[in-house]
């Protein structure tokens, strides 16, 4: 399929080189470079703005990934950096609580129904970690179930490198959206489960009753139920899918989204438990817990959220784009679709069609559309209805391109 358009990406492959000579490959937040240059993705970028990112090499992008999703209102937001930048005048962090931090606080648990009290933490891993390590205060049990991506901590990767084997022995996996074989899990050491913590949206979404079954089964074996939520929350709707598919957890974490790009967390949940004495012992502290930068952004965007009826307008753009982008591979015959709910659709890739995929994609990118090959896609309010048309004629071009190589 030679002649079909892709992106230059010179400077991105000379920035890599440089940089696998200076930085551990495993500490960067976009591990996954190696593989997407090797696709024709660029992998440095120069600067942001709204619904657009310029990389190394000076090509402009809308951009459907937005950093893994921490991108909600869209890069270098004017309502966040103002707020930011008259924060800042104040100072980023202090010796002391801030008094803003009940505030926020406020805020949160008046956003998310079925949270009563939260912690404020940095990143989605200390989130995940956070929830684990109170579970496991509270029930003074050790054995954790998980399902789906929780982070880099070692309780959450068992059998990776560096992961000591006692530590990987007590945490079992089991897949998603089945009820059963959690059930059947949680029988394999009865009553030495703390907690099941379940990635909430993965593929097309939960099915209908799986997220509360997994809450009734956590409880039928004296254990708590946590949704991670940290890619989810503030786009399905603010508490994530428990909120939008009407179940309560014990607990859910939320990051990303919730800062528009800043790293601020938090878990949210009930009462009964965050509130317990051995989970206010639980030693969670950390320096940059509670810093006034993520603080004040997540405020704002949810201030934002409210006037623009963000929820609403995330899922309205997201399936404009599903509907449309699947309608020209279905017509090209080209083995690229989206699946799942509307704000966060997954692309589906046919194996066999792999080739077309990628070449389409890489059309797409030299066109200025960033669509990630198999990672969810996100959406922000500075993307306009005009974005996701010009998006879905510029997969068009690209399609009819590939379907003329055949």
């Amino acid at each position: 399929m030679s002649g079909l358009l892709s992106p230059d990406v010179s400077r991105s492959k000379s920035l890599l080189a440089r940089s696998d000579e200076l930085l551990v490959r495993g500490c960067q937040g976009h591990k996954r470079s190696h593989d997407m240059i090797a696709r024709g993705y660029p992998v440095f970028t120069r600067e942001a703005q709204g619904a657009r990112f310029t990389d190394a090499d000076g090509n402009e992008y809308i951009d459907y990934l937005l950093a893994y999703g921490p991108i909600l209102l869209g890069h270098n937001d004017p309502a966040v950096q103002e707020a930011i930048s008259a924060q800042m005048a104040q100072g980023t962090i202090y010796t002391t609580a801030w008094e803003r931090e009940v505030e926020v606080a406020e805020k949160l648990i008046e956003a998310i129904p079925f949270a009563e009290m939260l912690g404020f933490v940095i990143g989605g891993s200390a989130a995940t970690a956070g929830a684990v390590l109170i579970a496991r205060s509270y029930t003074g049990k050790d054995r954790v179930i998980r399902s789906g991506y929780h982070g880099w901590h070692d309780w959450a990767r068992p059998g990776s490198v560096g992961v000591p084997e006692q530590v990987g022995e007590l945490t079992t996996e089991v897949p998603y959206a089945d009820l059963n074989a959690l059930d059947d899990a949680f029988r394999q050491h009865p009553g030495e489960y703390a907690c099941v913590i379940m990635e909430t949206v993965r593929g097309e979404g939960p099915p209908d009753g799986f997220l509360q079954g997994c809450v009734e089964i956590a409880h039928s074996h004296d254990a708590l139920c946590i949704f991670d939520e940290i890619k989810v929350g503030f786009r399905v709707a603010y508490g994530g899918a428990g909120h939008r598919w009407g179940a309560t957890p014990d607990m859910s974490t939320f990051g990303k989204a919730c800062c528009n790009g800043y790293p601020g967390s938090f878990i949210a949940g009930r009462k009964e438990v965050l509130g317990h004495p051995n989970a206010q012992e639980a030693w969670l502290a950390a320096t940059f817990h509670c810093d006034t930068l993520s603080l004040t952004a997540m405020a704002t965007v949810l201030d934002e959220m409210e006037k623009r009826d963000g929820i609403a307008y995330q899922w309205e753009i997201g399936q404009r784009l599903i509907d449309g982008l699947n309608g020209v591979t279905r017509e090209h015959e080209i083995g690229y679709r989206l699946e799942g709910p509307g704000p966060m659709p997954t692309p589906v890739s046919d194996p066999e069609d792999g080739d077309r995929v990628a070449a389409m994609l890489r059309g797409c990118l030299a066109r200025g559309i960033y669509l990630p090959p198999s990672h969810p896609l996100f959406f922000s309010l500075a993307h306009s209805r005009e974005d996701i048309d010009h998006t879905i004629a510029m997969v068009a071009e690209s399609a009819e391109d590939v379907t003329r190589a055949m």
